[in-house]
């Protein structure tokens, strides 16, 4: 698969430059770690999956993250524009598609130690919050446009991933388990309601892959997701892919203490933190059978639905993430 990327990088108007390009990461799309003849440091490269976001979009996205540093709420990469001076390029790849790619300053710093995912989870949610903060006071330009993360397009006839319903490795008995989480999460977030205090612009996949953790800073990075969804969204997607461990609650705990100690939260809120944490898995459901020609979705097989079948019985009976603590 990676080959198939590493073709469309020598396609990129800034390819006669190139001195050399290592893959950093291959999901939605592909980062490379690029050093150029005409610049002295080493810089990202993100070349998106043709089809997945448009170019709109992706300004939109870049026009956040540099509005975000600009007004110090977070640190986030700088976008390296291109040499017209856009912030995102689109050229025609190596098999004549159109493909989009962006390029960013490289940000010192690794993924945050996971050994120690409580303390790792009190700094997301501490940085969640400064971002939902700025989320909710900036004014976007006319032209700023994020997809929808509903239970339509997240999990509904308009995913971008499909249905966790096309995943074979759901084993049939447990079709109805999942068929019925859905039901009961859709009846929650239906009363939870989606109004301006709990519904807005979230990053959409703020997981310890990417925060960048230096000594004078923690960097947000892989803004490809932001769009307008639940802002505990981005507290189920801090969870991703470990939802049925036995420590989820007191790593959510932890992550409602980073948040709150700048954003206050409601019980309403923490009450809907169960359903949106199953809509999630289930999403992830789809993304694995749908990104299965990546090695990390291809890991997670088969094991991940069958975990997502048990998980969802432990929602059905209102015993998930019961123990989970929060600050009035």
């Amino acid at each position: 698969m990676s080959d198939t990327w590493d073709g469309q990088i020598t396609a990129y108007d800034r390819a006669t430059a190139l001195s050399g390009a290592r893959l950093l990461s291959l999901s939605e799309n592909a980062t490379y770690l690029c050093t150029f003849s005409d610049t002295p440091d080493p810089l990202v490269l993100r070349l998106h999956r043709p089809g997945f976001r448009t170019l709109p979009q992706i300004r939109s996205e870049l026009m956040w993250t540099e509005r975000l540093r600009a007004d110090g709420a977070v640190a986030t990469p700088a976008v390296v524009p291109t040499p017209a001076g856009e912030a995102a390029a689109s050229f025609r790849g190596a098999g004549g598609a159109l493909q989009h790619a962006a390029l960013f300053e490289f940000a010192p710093g690794a993924e945050p130690d996971t050994t120690d995912f409580t303390n790792v989870m009190e700094v997301v949610g501490r940085e969640t919050a400064a971002l939902h903060e700025h989320a909710s006071r900036w004014r976007r330009p006319d032209d700023f446009t994020r997809p929808d993360w509903d239970l339509a397009h997240l999990i509904g006839a308009a995913s971008l991933w499909g249905r966790w319903r096309d995943n074979p490795d759901v084993p049939p008995g447990g079709v109805e388990v999942l068929a019925r989480a859905e039901e009961k999460l859709t009846r929650e977030l239906d009363a939870y309601g989606g109004g301006p205090a709990v519904f807005g612009l979230i990053h959409g996949d703020l997981r310890a892959a990417n925060l960048l953790v230096a000594p004078d800073a923690v960097r947000l990075i892989d803004f490809d997701d932001c769009g307008y969804g639940w802002f505990l969204y981005d507290l189920a997607c801090s969870l991703s892919f470990v939802e049925h461990d036995p420590r989820a609650a007191h790593w959510v705990t932890a992550w409602l203490r980073g948040y709150q100690a700048r954003r206050p939260l409601r019980e309403e809120d923490v009450r809907a933190i169960p359903a949106l944490v199953m809509l999630r898995r289930l999403m992830l459901v789809a993304w694995v059978h749908k990104r299965g020609d990546t090695p990390f979705a291809a890991s997670l097989r088969p094991a991940f639905a069958a975990q997502s079948v048990e998980l969802a019985r432990h929602y059905l009976a209102d015993g998930y993430l019961t123990a989970v603590h929060h600050d009035h």
